[in-house]
């Protein structure tokens, strides 16, 4: 008899365990779907006419906005909101960028290929135009862009405001601002500065970077 009470505990025991295990998993697909439907949701507010036109991050980047979105041409519309994107580079075209501080020259290329994406190649250069440093690759236009632009300060003309472009690996990154309009000079500016996780490897913050004005 005491065999069979014993047999009965561990039992009761067993389908206990399994109830609960069972209770989680639901738990955890329960609260796995309400995740999934959430980012759908969130993709299903945003309308895009041409795909062509943004990159996939500038994209990803617009599913942490809480409003229905609408990238219809060259423009966005948040809500009631409707921002343009920054046409001052124009379209495949290369720009150039320069300025001299100290010993150092700086000499930024960008060319515009879409209403997000930027190439651009950057060289610092030192005494007898030697290399001191370079980068080059493709950055994107910052998802939040039409929030506010940047502010940036220009010594001889004062502030003014830019877009920000980044470009970020796994180990780096590094941010081009490109000035809204021209300065009094009708120049267009711009800036840039960079980092790494690797501090042996060189780095440029805007303290450093001056104002870069086309040639």
């Amino acid at each position: 008899m005491k065999q069979i009470i014993y047999i009965l505990t561990i039992a009761f025991g067993l389908i206990s365990c399994n109830s609960q295990t069972t209770e989680k998993t639901g738990e955890k697909i329960s609260a796995d779907s309400t995740k999934t439907n959430s980012i759908e949701k969130q993709r299903k507010d945003i309308y895009i006419k041409d795909k062509s036109q943004y990159d996939k991050t500038f994209i990803d980047g617009l599913t942490d906005n809480n409003e229905p979105i609408r990238l219809i041409d060259n423009y966005i519309i948040t809500g009631k909101d409707t921002t343009y994107f920054p046409e001052d580079l124009k379209l495949n075209k290369r720009t150039i960028f320069t300025a001299l501080k100290d010993n150092s020259k700086f000499i930024l290329e960008v060319t515009r290929t879409n209403l997000t994406n930027i190439n651009y190649d950057f060289q610092l250069l030192g005494k007898d135009n030697a290399i001191i440093d370079s980068k080059s690759g493709q950055a994107v236009l910052g998802s939040g862009f039409f929030l506010a632009p940047e502010g940036d300060i220009d010594t001889e003309m004062g502030g003014y405001g830019s877009y920000e472009y980044w470009d970020k690996t796994k180990n780096c990154w590094l941010s081009i601002r490109i000035g809204i309009g021209r300065d009094t000079n009708g120049k267009q500016r711009a800036k840039l500065n960079y980092s790494c996780n690797d501090k042996n490897q060189k780095t440029i913050d805007l303290d450093e970077c001056p104002v870069l004005r086309t040639e």
